[in-house]
């Protein structure tokens, strides 16, 4: 009976203890203020990238930031390299083609970055291809190839996307549930494709579409740990390696939280917050996520606005960047009339967004004297505007 009670009571300590190094991110207490980037971020640059012949971008890229380069990589598109300082085109990465350093898919567009090692992933082929291609930014060649993980259970799926770099050996990939009953939610493996470890999925959602999402799911290194979550539905952010996840932070959405069982149904899931992008520094969490308020007349994921809010974990306050009903979105920079959002955030804490030269045009009266210089000579059709900031910690 003692050893029972023992028992017991350490499995109660344990559990305790786990809950209290889970930070809760409340947002059903959020204060609404527009935020001056400012506010959070250091040593604020604003960088018009070149608009070279061989390196036009499209409006919506993700951007990727080493200590000497500006990535820029289109869905379905090539990827390019610019100088971070300067914002001078320098080449694009690679190419397509059938190359022994070309590709013949699309560069994955989230996730698909090893900043550590400076490695760029493509695919070889379609979305089913067995392999992602590593290509080395300096040298501009294919470095190795790394080999998506197989189950060793032929009924089992393992619907992988992007790989996120772990350490040494070591990745790991969200898997989407492509069938709304796939059995695991993320794989850590090593680079032949032989699997480490399976972390379950335990929820399940009716599927209603024909089609499927790829979904890279959101991954980020904080005091070099890999935290990982999954995009939109899940609340739980987790600290994640080869052995174990644990749960490390948690949105309170209340009753903004939605329904993971019915993502598939049409306006199930107005007025609803989908948590997109997760980063964190000692001092906040930052946070971005889609909003459909329920009135409006789309229902479709496009439709949705996107919004960004940072959690203050001194005050232990949400803070969502807006005036309240959600009129106005994004961050601040004194002098300029447009908002931004983050892009990506790298391992130095360096914040990457942009602006669409053509939005910009539209307010160019209403730019402070510095900036009315610098974008003196811009043009609608020019590559975007580059907007690098350090977290504060």
């Amino acid at each position: 009976m003692k050893i029972l009670l023992t028992i017991i009571i350490s499995f109660t300590i344990f559990l305790t203890s786990s809950a209290q190094n889970v930070t809760s991110v409340d947002l059903t207490k959020s204060k609404f203020k527009e935020t001056n980037a400012e506010e959070i971020f250091k040593d604020v640059k604003i960088i018009p990238l070149e608009t070279h012949k061989d390196g036009l971008l499209e409006k919506h890229c993700t951007y990727y930031l080493t200590d000497k380069y500006i990535i820029a990589v289109g869905f379905l598109q090539r990827a390019y390299m610019f100088d971070r300082e300067t914002g001078a085109f320098i080449r694009e990465v690679s190419s397509l083609g059938q190359g022994p350093d070309e590709y013949t898919g699309f560069i994955y567009h989230k996730c698909g970055f090893d900043e550590k090692n400076g490695i760029l992933f493509a695919s070889i082929g379609a979305y089913t291809s067995k392999w992602w291609r590593c290509i080395n930014i300096e040298t501009n060649k294919m470095e190795s190839n790394l080999k998506k993980p197989l189950s060793e259970n032929s009924s089992e799926f393992l619907s992988v996307c992007a790989p996120w770099f772990i350490k040494n050996d070591t990745y790991a990939s969200f898997c989407s549930n492509r069938t709304g009953k796939d059995k695991v939610r993320l794989v850590v493996y090593r680079k032949d494709g032989t699997v480490i470890k399976k972390y379950p999925n335990y929820l399940e959602y009716e599927k209603h579409m024909n089609s499927f999402s790829i979904e890279n799911g959101i991954f980020y290194y904080y005091n070099n740990l890999t935290y990982f979550k999954e995009p939109d539905f899940n609340d739980t952010v987790f600290c994640v390696n080869e052995k174990k996840m644990t749960p490390h932070l948690v949105f309170k959405l209340g009753d903004k939280q939605p329904s993971y069982y019915h993502q598939e149904v049409s306006g199930y899931n107005k007025g609803k917050y989908f948590i997109n992008f997760v980063y964190e520094s000692n001092l906040y969490v930052l946070f971005n996520f889609s909003y459909l308020k329920k009135g409006a007349e789309s229902s479709v994921k496009s439709a949705r606005f996107p919004y960004c809010g940072y959690y203050d974990k001194k005050s232990k306050q949400v803070y969502i960047s807006s005036i309240p009903d959600y009129k106005t979105r994004g961050y601040i920079i004194t002098g300029i009339p447009l908002r931004f959002f983050p892009v990506s955030i790298n391992k130095n804490k360096e914040m990457i967004a942009y602006i669409d030269p053509e939005e910009l045009i539209k307010y160019k009266n209403q730019l402070s004297p510095k900036y009315k210089q610098l974008f003196k000579d811009i043009q609608e059709d020019d590559n975007p505007i580059v907007i690098i900031a350090k977290l504060k910690d």
